[in-house]
């Protein structure tokens, strides 16, 4: 992976926290009850999931490499126990954990290695939840719109999927994809926010942000209604049980 795209979150990270998508309230019912839970969060970043998980009654661990990203959550989740660390490399003990969570992470992860970290952190018929919150497929303007998000994508980078294939390999059991639609209304400006927070984006040079900038926000001319646009999102899925060792 291009380590470059992985940690150029944390330049704008203030950002990243305010204009990504939080997780939509229905999310709740796809994990399940976390009180009482030890719940490990790999890849936290600015802790949008994190605060998240936290009011679902979670025990919260989190996991984050970028320093500024990390900041970020720390000031506003200061009950959490926050450590730096990767998702290949965890700085946890084995079987400590009920529930492991990902969110818009896994593409950045070495393989096997996470995965086999994953389940030497989780207990015995713990959880893993491997999740993406982003734009749905099923319309056309807004699979261009993640034509345009996509547009600079690091060919050492795996495609953003929401099954994770690296879960079959005795590890893990009752593999199963969840999917939860929601509509995310957005102005103009935040959507354009939105995509500076792409790593494609953020990598670029100034000169080609602009130009980004300004075939965004003609496109949205044509879908924005009332200053508003309601883009459809999914919050997609993988929920894998540990395997007794």
């Amino acid at each position: 992976m291009s380590d470059q795209r992985a940690r150029s979150f944390g330049a704008i990270a203030e950002q990243y926290d305010q204009y990504r998508p939080a997780p939509p309230s229905g999310s709740a019912s796809l994990l399940g009850d976390l009180h009482g839970l030890e719940v490990l969060e790999v890849a936290a970043g600015t802790g949008l999931w994190s605060r998240f998980l936290i009011e679902c009654g979670a025990t919260l661990t989190i996991v984050e490499p970028d320093d500024d990203m990390r900041a970020v959550l720390e000031r506003q989740s200061p009950q959490v126990r926050s450590l730096v660390g990767t998702a290949e490399s965890l700085p946890v003990a084995d079987a400590s954990f009920d529930v492991v969570v990902v969110s818009s992470a896994w593409h950045w992860f070495s393989q096997p290695e996470a995965t086999h970290e994953m389940a030497r952190v989780l207990v015995d018929n713990g959880r893993l939840f491997v999740l993406w919150n982003g734009f749905s497929r099923d319309l056309e303007w807004v699979n261009e719109l993640s034509k345009l998000r996509d547009s600079n994508r690091d060919p050492l980078v795996r495609l953003r999927s929401w099954r994770a294939a690296e879960l079959s390999d005795g590890l893990f059991f009752d593999i199963s994809e969840i999917a939860l639609d929601w509509t995310w209304g957005r102005t103009t400006d935040q959507l354009v926010a939105l995509f500076g927070t792409y790593s494609g984006v953020i990598v670029r040079t100034n000169d080609e942000r602009a130009s980004v900038e300004r075939r965004l926000r003609a496109y949205l001319e044509n879908v924005t209604v009332d200053g508003v646009v309601d883009v459809p999102m999914t919050l997609r899925g993988s929920v894998a049980t540990r395997s007794a060792r």
